[in-house]
């Protein structure tokens, strides 16, 4: 009858210590559970159990993301809350919209400004330039596009960053009829005025010239794009990468980027800047007006105070919406005057226009 038993491990023992049998085989252990695997289909009462997981211990949100426990979901909402912050009090925004930016070819800013304009004519119809918005607005172009050698007159042996795309844009000055002072800048070099600023603030040749560099530095150092491109970073990206129109021409990345802008191109003309991007503005804008050896780069300052004043100093101006910092602003330029040597001081108010 013992025969038909199931051999134990206390059989094996007892048949290896008198000789009659191999050496009997130990339990092995079981990696996946800790547990002891018993080649005799038992189960080892001495062996550990699963692992319960408490109520306390499990996740309470990403438990649908693999998360074991409430310390790697602890660790997760930290890397979460670090990447934010990561993102929106640091610079690593702009890094990353500056790089698709690059991308974007000068062509897609003309047809994206041209799109937009359409828009804009709309609401604000062009009227007849009574001010030479057009003239001093070509004459600035033609004076820098003729200025051949780069050469930067402020002083620094370096050229501006956009100095090489000046000849690539399409530009256009005009005014528009508008119950409000303001002006804006579109993609590929369009560049308005309303009539309302004009007549408040009565600009001399130069704070026009000031006021034209200034909207053409929005559009050389590509701000409408870079804050669309910001807005929505990961969906521009995500929609140019997966972009297809069925056209048969296989665009590039940059290409699909513009072609996504371009379906927000309606709102770009009536989008606020941030204060970087009109620090950036008024820079171009003194560039501008030193290159041409023509205009006072003082009258930069000069434009921005009489915009200042037209509600008393109190930034509620439809320019303060979209131009923000003004009087900041303000001071920032007299500082970099007040930096200058005196025979640059001197130099440069002895050019013809202020």
């Amino acid at each position: 009858r013992h025969l038909l038993r199931p051999p134990t491990m206390a059989t094996d023992q007892r048949a290896y210590d008198t000789g009659n049998g191999p050496r009997p085989r130990r339990p092995r252990q079981d990696t996946r559970y800790g547990q002891r695997y018993d080649p005799y289909g038992r189960s080892d009462e001495r062996a550990p159990k699963p692992p319960r997981r408490s109520r306390r211990d499990s996740p309470l949100f990403f438990g649908r993301l693999g998360v074991q426990n409430r310390r790697q979901e602890l660790y997760l909402v930290l890397v979460l809350v670090c990447s934010s912050l990561a993102w929106y009090l640091t610079p690593l925004s702009d890094y990353v919209a500056e790089y698709v930016l690059e991308t974007i070819p000068i062509e897609s800013d003309i047809v994206l400004g041209s799109e937009a304009m359409a828009s804009l004519s709309v609401k604000y119809p062009e009227i007849i330039d009574r001010w030479g918005v057009d003239r001093v607005g070509r004459e600035l172009v033609s004076s820098l596009i003729d200025n051949e050698d780069g050469r930067n007159n402020f002083g620094t042996t370096s050229p501006p960053p956009w100095r090489d795309d000046i000849r690539r844009h399409r530009w256009s000055f005009g005014v528009v009829r508008a119950d409000f002072a303001n002006a804006f800048a579109l993609p590929g070099g369009v560049v308005r005025v309303t009539d309302s600023l004009l007549r408040q603030i009565q600009p001399t040749e130069g704070e026009l010239a000031a006021l034209l560099g200034h909207e053409m530095g929005h559009v050389l150092r590509r701000h409408s794009q870079r804050r669309e491109v910001k807005r929505n970073l990961a969906g521009t990206v995500l929609r140019a990468l997966t972009y297809e129109d069925h056209d048969g021409y296989d665009e590039t990345f940059g290409e699909a980027v513009g072609e996504v802008l371009l379906k927000g191109a309606a709102w770009l003309g009536e989008q606020g800047f941030s204060r970087r991007d009109e620090y950036e503005a008024d820079e171009a804008a003194w560039d501008i007006l030193v290159e041409t050896e023509t205009y006072d780069p003082r009258s930069v300052a000069a434009m921005l105070a009489k915009l200042w004043s037209l509600e008393g100093g109190n930034g509620k101006t439809r320019w303060e919406s979209t131009h923000p910092g003004t009087a900041d602003r303000i001071q920032a330029l007299q500082d970099k005057w007040d930096s200058l040597d005196w025979r640059e001081q001197k130099r440069l108010s002895h050019f013809p226009k202020g």
